[in-house]
């Protein structure tokens, strides 16, 4: 039978997908993506696939092609010099930092904020733990983000401050949970819909950072049908397919200060008369944004070599 599916998770080539109310253990069908493959993976939670079923066990099917995807939340995967596609398909990427414990990590925020822009997927910062203080300079660069347009929910999955507010948002939609390990991410889905019960991880003191606990992407649909795709924790996201001279347009507080730069192909790295350089100095363009579009500039380039 012949059919179409919603991949929840896939584990060494097998992937679970949902067609109707049952669930299908399915391999993909022969050589049928050779266009992706360059890709790590041709096959992410969240792809809407063909499926073919009816084998004699009746829970086993194939896989024979992939509806087009709305968008991709994907990073590029060093070690394996190729891209990979963490989940597809998805309204809002809820990108979760933790006000403590493991440390709140701007840069690595600004990473994931750009490479959901890049596939039009709306950035939600989520700081977990904020029953713990904030710190005056990660306040003020909240402060920032807020400022540049960016959304913020102030959240703890202890007290459940802000949990509300983060359900109103996912509701009804398909979202991706994506930060490092440990920011809380399976302990707010808990409180989200406690019956879900998922594992929680430890912060290891040594590093003061995240332990595994989630180790590959997978759907969860909530009693209400509200799609949340838990990822694990990301230690580095590496942006794919963004050239140089692009990335300074998804630093919004760049573009108006840019018409005024001495060169319209401006780069604001050495580039005389460059108005953003200006205003950072000013101190009217966070130091800390700008040091992270150096960071990420430069990673791009050397990410060109490969």
């Amino acid at each position: 039978m012949e059919g179409k599916g919603l991949v929840l998770f896939g584990v060494n080539n097998i992937y679970t997908v949902r067609s109707g109310e049952r669930d299908y253990r399915c391999r993909i069908k022969g050589k049928i993506f050779k266009e992706d493959e360059n890709y790590y993976n041709p096959i992410a939670v969240g792809d809407i696939v063909r499926i073919i079923t009816g084998t004699a066990s009746g829970n086993e099917g194939l896989i024979t092609g992939r509806i087009e995807r709305k968008n991709a939340f994907i990073r590029w995967n060093k070690k394996k010099k190729s891209p990979q596609v963490i989940a597809s398909n998805i309204d809002y990427l809820i990108a979760i930092c933790s006000a403590q414990s493991p440390p709140f990590r701007p840069r690595f925020l600004d990473r994931l904020i750009i490479s959901a822009v890049i596939e039009e997927i709306e950035p939600v910062i989520v700081i977990n733990k904020c029953d713990l203080e904030l710190d005056a300079e990660t306040k003020e660069r909240l402060l920032d983000y807020e400022k540049n347009g960016y959304r913020v929910v102030y959240c703890s999955a202890k007290t459940g401050e802000g949990i509300d507010s983060l359900s109103s948002i996912i509701k009804d939609k398909c979202t991706v949970f994506a930060g490092q390990s440990g920011v809380g991410k399976s302990s707010l889905l808990n409180i989200i819909e406690p019956d879900l019960d998922l594992k929680v991880g430890e912060i290891s003191s040594k590093y003061d950072r995240g332990i595994h606990t989630t180790i590959f992407s997978i759907m969860i649909i909530l009693k209400d049908g509200t799609k949340v795709i838990d990822t694990p924790g990301i230690r580095e996201c590496w942006i794919y397919n963004l050239e140089p001279d692009q990335l300074k347009f998804y630093f919004p507080e760049f573009l108006k200060p840019a018409e005024e730069c001495g060169y319209l192909s401006c780069l604001h790295l050495e580039e005389p008369g460059c108005k953003v350089k200006e205003l950072v100095e000013k101190g009217e363009i966070h130091h800390d944004r700008y040091y992270s579009y150096t960071r990420i500039m430069q990673s791009i380039i050397e990410q060109e070599s490969f």
